[in-house]
């Protein structure tokens, strides 16, 4: 059956000011080359609403291969996902994709889990493989058009997100699409419409059947995008967190009003500081996760927590989701130690010999960030805080990476660094 005409409109407000130079210059060489090329999903979204793209990528007719020939700066990678990589000396990055093809469903037309996606077709079906309507708009800098397939642009224009097709079956075929749901209505304010909704929470159990790197991927991308406050309130909504951080999801769900208030505040400072494009550790980052409960485990086990039981006492907490989510050890390890240096801080006192010991740890400038956080979030004292400053720069013992990490499996403490 033939597809219907797109809609081709120059009725909109993207200039080739706003195009990346590399991105309008490849375009142009694949043009060149005989190979149709348009800039692609979210760049044209964000372009569209008036936002500065976090990245331009791009769609073209040449296959991978032809993109290496042309391209001398040019690195294939992915297994499942064919992908050109173009290479910049400032070290930006420049994703090319092929057009590909509609996927194929199982038997009576079930829809299928997605492992090879190296099926190229045309722009048409390019468009109608994508996740969402508002994510499968095309422009063509040559002609100065945006190209729409799935009826993008009013969607758009009425601020919904919704998928290009049933939505049971696009989350069937990659679960992580209803992550990246949470993401894009939490960064441009969409409402995700009510079959999409009704869909996460029938097809949320099929998160466990992603690719483990995916999903804790995502999780970074939803702390470090400007809306994590309210990606991990649609999360904790649609049943997500549940799946994804049982911990956290559980502790929630207990109805205390204080600590979801405090997530919900650190969350909102971790926003305002990426406004800011402040640089912040994957392991600090999700320690804003874990904080408020184990705040609360503190001060439920008072007797129990000193200096030593505090380290015990985080990775009891994060044990479970380091290993459920395989997360880096490096980010494990700051993660632990700044639940653990925060207790290390109350206790130091106002003598100077003993804050600096505190300040000798190899986490402490990250167990400083988190405290900046939660000063900021918990409404702490400024001033303690300025004093903590000043000795970010103290000179400092082993790397926060060399201390071991249990997952829960045993006592904690000193060890040997395992080799990966």
């Amino acid at each position: 059956m033939a597809l219907p005409s797109p809609v081709r409109t120059t009725q909109h407000n993207i200039s080739l000011a706003d195009i990346d130079d590399d991105a309008y210059r490849v375009i142009r060489r694949l043009h060149q080359c005989g190979f149709e090329a348009f800039l692609v999903g979210g760049s044209v979204r964000d372009l569209l609403l008036g936002k500065r793209p976090k990245d331009f990528d791009i769609v073209t007719g040449a296959r991978p291969n032809d993109v290496r020939r042309i391209f001398r700066n040019c690195r294939l990678i992915g297994r499942r996902f064919r992908l050109a990589h173009l290479l910049f000396a400032n070290g930006k990055v420049l994703e090319c994709a092929t057009f590909r093809a509609e996927p194929f469903g199982g038997e009576d037309g079930e829809a299928v889990l997605i492992t090879d996606d190296n099926e190229f077709g045309t722009p048409e079906t390019d468009a109608r493989r994508r996740d969402f309507t508002v994510n499968a708009l095309f422009y063509d800098p040559q002609t100065a058009e945006v190209i729409d397939w799935v009826g993008g642009l009013k969607d758009l224009d009425a601020r919904v997100l919704r998928t290009i097709g049933e939505p049971v079956t696009r989350f069937r075929e990659d679960p992580v699409r209803m992550l990246r749901a949470v993401k894009f209505a939490a960064r441009v304010g969409f409402h995700i419409d009510e079959p999409g909704r009704a869909a996460i929470r029938q097809e949320r159990k099929q998160l466990k059947k992603a690719a483990i790197p995916r999903l804790y991927e995502e999780i970074l991308r939803m702390l470090w995008g400007g809306a994590a406050a309210r990606s991990f309130e649609l999360m904790d909504e649609l049943g997500l967190l549940e799946i994804l951080l049982p911990e956290v999801s559980a502790w929630l769900s207990r109805g205390s009003r204080d600590p979801a208030e405090t997530l919900r505040a650190l969350l909102a400072t971790v926003d305002a500081k990426f406004q800011g494009r402040q640089q912040i550790e994957n392991g600090v980052l999700l320690s804003t996760l874990f904080w408020p409960i184990f705040q609360d485990l503190m001060h439920d086990r008072p007797r129990a927590v000193d200096s030593s039981g505090a380290r015990k006492l985080a990775e009891e907490l994060v044990g479970p989701a380091a290993i459920r989510l395989r997360m880096p050890r490096k980010d494990v390890g700051i993660l632990i130690a700044c639940l653990e240096q925060q207790l290390r801080i109350a206790q130091a006192g106002p003598k100077r010999t003993a804050r600096i010991q505190v300040a000798r740890h190899a986490a402490f400038p990250d167990a400083l960030d988190l405290l900046a956080l939660r000063t900021e979030a918990e409404g702490l004292d400024e001033d303690a805080l300025a004093e903590w400053e000043s000795l970010r720069d103290v000179p400092r013992h082993a790397e926060p990476d060399e201390e071991s990490f249990t997952g829960g499996r045993g006592r904690g403490g000193g060890g040997r660094r395992r080799r990966r």
